[in-house]
């Protein structure tokens, strides 16, 4: 016996129309982001094998001398002979790099906002940014080591001062980007300047902030290296200086793999952290 449709008593349940399919290409929601980034999580894995691959034939084939060019399988090697080492080195100039990003963030934000709420620090402090900007920081690491000593804070600095400019430009261009119309619904709704500085203008200016923070993570860990390079007895930067002073090209190139990691791994700690915090940009993408 046919079950009676309850909704339809005159027809029964062989005869209810059957529920629309998907189509085929449809994905679901919800579920296509660990996809997408597992995919591109192995084309990126790909790309670095790649690069190795290659950096390895051309040595097999050009077959320089070891005091000149060495292939990524002797400089694994020397890192693997010497975990600790290399451990402890990658420990300091992680620390200086993290706290002059931290440093650089902080007052890069707060700079590029006061640049846009403030036309008299936009007049007098605009021009005097850009101008400290095109001294090279190589330059400033001296001057920091005077004031700072020869210690973890000479090379803080100098990872803040080479991490701290672009900061402040892309905070400044993401405030000032805001629409003209969630402005007005700011003034309709008498918000307040604070409410609309925190829930507009901020909210808004997260992509761009974050596209900032991504540039000056890596340059953080350069500016760490520099630090290391003028005054440094530990770190990274003084393993590099080490080997070349012994000619020592596997811990050279090692240190340059090493940085080439924590700089990648960083990178893509503070995107994802942006994605989170601005999820409307990648659903509008």
């Amino acid at each position: 016996m046919a079950t009676p449709d309850l909704r339809h008593p005159d027809r029964t349940a062989a005869e209810r129309p059957l529920p629309a399919a998907k189509p085929s290409g449809q994905k679901t929601p919800g579920r296509t982001f660990p996809r997408e980034s597992l995919v591109a999580g192995v084309k990126a894995a790909v790309g670095i094998i790649g690069l190795f691959v290659v950096w390895e034939l051309l040595v097999l084939v050009i077959d320089p001398a070891d005091y000149l060019f060495v292939g990524p399988l002797s400089a694994f090697a020397e890192l693997f002979e010497r975990p600790g080492y290399f451990a402890e080195n990658t420990f300091v100039t992680l620390q200086e790099a993290l706290a002059g990003f931290a440093l650089g963030t902080a007052l890069g934000v707060l700079c590029g906002a006061a640049l846009h709420y403030s036309a008299t620090a936009r007049s007098f402090l605009y021009p005097a940014l850009i101008a400290i900007d095109t001294i090279p920081k190589v330059a400033l690491a001296p001057l920091f080591i005077v004031w700072f000593g020869f210690g973890f804070e000479s090379k803080a600095f100098v990872a803040m001062a080479i991490a701290f400019f672009p900061l402040v430009i892309n905070t400044y261009d993401g405030l000032s980007s805001v629409p003209h119309e969630l402005q007005e619904l700011a003034r309709i709704n008498r918000a307040s300047p604070w409410k609309k500085m925190v829930k507009i203008d901020f909210i808004y200016a997260i992509p761009s902030i974050f596209s900032g923070a991504k540039i000056s993570i890596s340059l953080a860990v350069g500016g760490a290296v520099v630090g290391e390079f003028i005054a440094g007895s530990k770190g990274l930067g003084y393993v590099i200086l080490l080997a070349n002073s012994q000619v020592d090209l596997p811990s050279m190139f090692a240190a340059f793999i090493v940085l080439a990691a924590i700089a990648l791994t960083l990178f893509f700690l503070v995107d994802y952290a942006g994605r989170k915090l601005a999820p409307w940009k990648n659903h509008a993408k």
